[in-house]
């Protein structure tokens, strides 16, 4: 399982140990329809102090979501993001980069990411990370692997079952403070046909308002392509 730990210095960033190589070609595919979250349940969880964490955690029950019925539509004449698709090791992944979002490194954000995205003006970022299935016995397994106790302090926590673009998982909503940093996340545990994936998207915690819905739109965008 790829170790994920994080650290904090004027902007937010994550390193992992370990390397997964990636290629970014343009695609000018404009099938994408987003899809968004709807009603969440909420729930309140707390964890240690350590600076570093690895993300694996057990679930709870929580309230299910299908994205795949639109919960708003954009505006027809609003244009859409530039289609970035990224070749990777372990898949081929397609985002919709809205305004301010590019593709970065893939060691500024994690070693082993798949995913490295960054809205520098906004301070936000976005990465994934991804498993083969063949690792774990099942997603419930994979799951109770992700340990997400090493973040600091949890409030404010939310989860809900999701849906977007063949995908489908787990998405939790909090903020987790450490260092005396508040940090906003958005984690989706989501099952393809070949890979669990880790989809992670941070902000600093003044900044939730502001940043919730680009990060959702981001993060609704992913989709797995076939090799």
């Amino acid at each position: 399982m790829k170790k994920l730990k994080i650290i904090t210095i004027l902007l937010i960033g994550l390193v992992i140990s370990g390397c997964s190589g990636r290629k970014v070609v343009e695609d000018d595919d404009d099938s994408y329809i987003e899809e968004t979250s709807s009603s969440i349940e909420e729930s309140s969880s707390y964890g240690d102090d350590e600076v570093f964490y690895e993300p694996r955690e057990s679930t709870s029950t929580s309230e299910s979501v299908d994205e795949n019925t639109k919960a708003t539509e954009e505006p027809k004449d609003q244009a859409k993001g530039k289609i970035e698709v990224i070749k990777t090791k372990n898949g081929n992944f397609k985002v919709e980069l809205t305004d301010g979002w590019q593709s970065v490194e893939t060691k500024e954000l994690s070693d082993n990411a798949d995913v490295s995205l960054k809205n520098t003006a906004n301070e936000e970022y976005y990465m994934v990370l991804s498993e083969a299935k063949k690792d774990f016995d099942s997603f419930d397994a994979f799951k109770n692997s992700v340990d997400l106790s090493d973040l600091g302090e949890r409030t404010d926590e939310k989860k809900e079952t999701i849906k977007y673009n063949e995908l489908k998982g787990e998405r939790r909503m909090f903020t987790a403070t450490k260092d005396d940093v508040e940090v906003f996340y958005i984690y989706d545990l989501m099952e393809s046909k070949d890979h669990y994936l880790q989809c992670i998207s941070w902000t600093l915690a003044d900044k939730k308002e502001n940043n919730k819905d680009d990060m959702i739109k981001i993060m609704n965008s992913l989709v797995e392509l076939q090799k």
